[in-house]
């Protein structure tokens, strides 16, 4: 398995040398090395061997592959870290959605006796609000889906004039190529809450404004979306490890969005592909099946 490499035998020698020359012997030292491309892990075991005078006869070393086992073990971690954040997000979902009900209660009854001003874009601002609260949820436990056959069009529409007041006022230009529309069997509202998901994170890539650029067309029996923004980017370890449960370079981040339009997207039959490079910004593109 492993590949003869001057590098990396360099490596082993280093622990052979300890034991011939200062009699250091290695047990369970852990290594990594890149084969092909990709990393693999090892035990390396490195003993003495001594004739009846006591003088070495010989170095014997032993190298078990423990690449598997780092990766059962990752999951494992991802598992707990999931249903802690589960337990965590059902809990503030709780004591966030009761105020909201309350104040969206409050502001029906006001607006029967005065018509009050801005009264839609503040109850369509609650109601994002009560999508993003509804998409904790779906963290810590399975909610009812409710499947129906949608124009994906009409629900990328609804959510960029949702989210067009909040982009002019962080100085971001919204570019929008819309091609062809397609229906397709979803939760709306969850659908919803991919693309703000997807919106939010652009736009916090943009903390001094920029360009979110929307492309919406059909391809290969999918009904593809495609947002693009223009900010800092991403390192390829923050890209390999995005969507993993409290993993975020955001200060004030948990990890959880990207985490959550994995799972919609699971449920949905659906595919999701981030590239992202470096003060180039990054692209994040959507695929639905068609129904």
């Amino acid at each position: 398995m492993w590949v003869d490499r001057s590098s990396e035998l360099s490596r082993f020698g280093e622990f052979y040398e300890r034991v011939i020359h200062r009699q250091q012997i290695c047990i369970g030292e852990e290594l990594s090395l890149e084969i092909s491309g990709n990393m693999n892990h090892c035990i390396l075991d490195v003993q003495p061997a001594y004739d009846r005078e006591g003088q070495l006869m010989r170095v014997v070393g032993f190298l078990r592959d423990i690449t598997e086992l780092k990766r059962t073990e990752e999951v494992l971690r991802n598992t707990e870290k999931l249903v802690f954040a589960g337990q965590v997000a059902v809990s503030i979902a709780h004591e966030v959605r009761n105020p909201l009900t309350t104040v969206k209660g409050m502001l029906q009854l006001a607006n029967k006796d005065a018509c009050l001003r801005h009264y839609d874009l503040i109850m369509s601002e609650l109601e994002r609000a009560n999508l993003m609260v509804g998409e904790f949820m779906i963290l810590g436990k399975p909610q009812a889906a409710v499947f129906k056959l949608e124009d994906c069009g009409e629900i990328l529409t609804e959510v960029l004039h949702l989210f067009a007041i909040q982009a002019e006022l962080s100085g971001i230009d919204m570019t929008q190529c819309i091609g062809q529309h397609a229906t397709i069997l979803c939760d709306r509202n969850q659908i919803k809450q991919v693309f703000l998901n997807i919106l939010k994170n652009a736009m916090e890539a943009l903390p001094h404004g920029g360009n979110i650029h929307i492309h919406l067309d059909v391809q290969e029996g999918y009904q593809r979306v495609i947002f693009t923004d223009n900010g800092s980017g991403m390192t390829d370890d923050v890209l390999q490890r995005i969507g993993e449960p409290f993993h975020t370079t955001k200060p004030d981040g948990n990890g959880l969005g990207i985490m959550i339009v994995h799972r919609i997207m699971e449920s949905h039959n659906g595919r999701i592909v981030i590239r992202s490079e470096e003060e180039r910004g990054t692209s994040v593109e959507i695929s639905l099946p068609i129904s």
